[in-house]
């Protein structure tokens, strides 16, 4: 039980910290959350994902789904295909991988969380998406540079593809 509420105190001191990274932006009032396109949302993932991993299967899938049942109700049954996915369809961060996805032709890496976060989950991109722009206009580091080494140093948490 303790092991969890450390998992909730971590996730609340993050949304804080994201909340006043957003309310200090100057485009914070034209801000639109929806499902999928919600920085909040994209916090509780990272930290319930890592539950699961760590053998926290119910709680970590309670965290997502409470989330969505509160913000988004008639989106639950998506949000659970999602963490389901999201369990076959990890990859670690390794060397090889990185090299795969440059020979790919990708450029960056686009995370779901403000960095450093260890339960970051990133995707493949060729360009920055509407969200990414978003996350620099608010200040948010979410993007990580495939042909910058140092960036690529210290980098942690998961990649998967978008479908």
């Amino acid at each position: 039980m303790e092991q969890t509420f450390d998992y909730v105190h971590e996730l609340l001191n993050r949304q804080m910290a994201l909340r006043a990274k957003i309310e200090e932006s100057p485009i914070a009032g034209e801000i639109n959350l929806s499902y999928g396109q919600d920085f909040y949302q994209e916090e509780v993932r990272s930290i319930g994902l890592a539950m699961i991993r760590d053998g926290w299967d119910m709680e970590g899938e309670q965290l997502i789904l409470d989330y969505v049942h509160e913000h988004y109700p008639t989106r639950v049954e998506d949000e659970r295909n999602w963490i389901n996915k999201m369990m076959h369809y990890l990859g670690a961060i390794t060397d090889t991988f990185i090299d795969n996805l440059q020979a790919e032709g990708y450029r960056w890496l686009q995370g779901n969380v403000d960095m450093p976060n260890e339960y970051a989950l990133f995707y493949p991109v060729h360009e920055i998406d509407e969200l990414g722009k978003l996350s620099h206009k608010l200040g948010l580091n979410t993007l990580v540079d495939l042909k910058n080494p140092d960036e690529l140093e210290q980098l942690r948490g998961w990649i998967y593809y978008r479908s």
